[in-house]
């Protein structure tokens, strides 16, 4: 993720290692694009409860390095949505690991995503702006991305694809989060 002013760093390596160690099983891109859609529905309380209701079933080695970097996941997601910057980029593997991994892991994002505004916001895509509609669509659609043979093989390298995907789901994230802040203001409002 890239740093803006006063936004916290995620290091994806140290985190998806630590996660691993601790005994999550569900990627972290995944658990990443949860927290994000959970953020973008209901604020920092929707994402908690979507990753304890995710992580729910899994018997965890240390349960507190994973609350940690959970909680750092959390914070740092929030403070990057909420920035004004548009500093937000969803958290996925480097540029130099192989494209077959990039692109599973933007589709785990998306779907992850799906998932925690879906949690956190059962009734988002009724009534929602035709321009979240849409994103929702292609977010689905993306969820179920990979790479043809030739793609694999090596024949035809989709990067340029690849990186005009994660920035369209950069930018759509963030378009989401300012399209449902009346919603989450509400939510807080009736929390109180």
């Amino acid at each position: 993720m890239t740093p803006g002013s006063g936004s916290t760093t995620l290091d994806y390596a140290a985190l998806r290692d630590t996660l691993a160690g601790a005994g999550v099983i569900v990627a972290l891109t995944e658990l990443h694009g949860g927290v994000c859609g959970a953020l973008c529905a209901g604020a920092a309380s929707a994402a908690e409860q979507w990753v304890e209701d995710c992580l729910a079933d899994q018997e965890l080695a240390t349960e507190a390095d994973a609350d940690s970097v959970l909680r750092e996941l959390v914070t740092a997601s929030w403070q990057q949505l909420d920035d004004g910057e548009l500093v937000f980029a969803p958290l996925l593997p480097d540029d130099d690991e192989p494209l077959e991994e990039q692109v599973q892991a933007l589709a785990l994002w998306c779907h992850g995503f799906l998932g925690g505004l879906g949690a956190s916001a059962p009734d988002v895509g009724r009534g929602a702006s035709p321009a979240i509609g849409e994103i929702l669509g292609d977010f689905a659609e993306i969820s179920r991305a990979g790479l043809s043979e030739e793609e694999a093989a090596g024949e035809h390298q989709p990067d340029f694809a690849l990186a005009e995907l994660i920035e369209y789901v950069r930018v759509s994230v963030q378009i989401v989060f300012e399209d449902l802040a009346p919603r989450r203001a509400t939510a807080a409002r009736e929390a109180h």
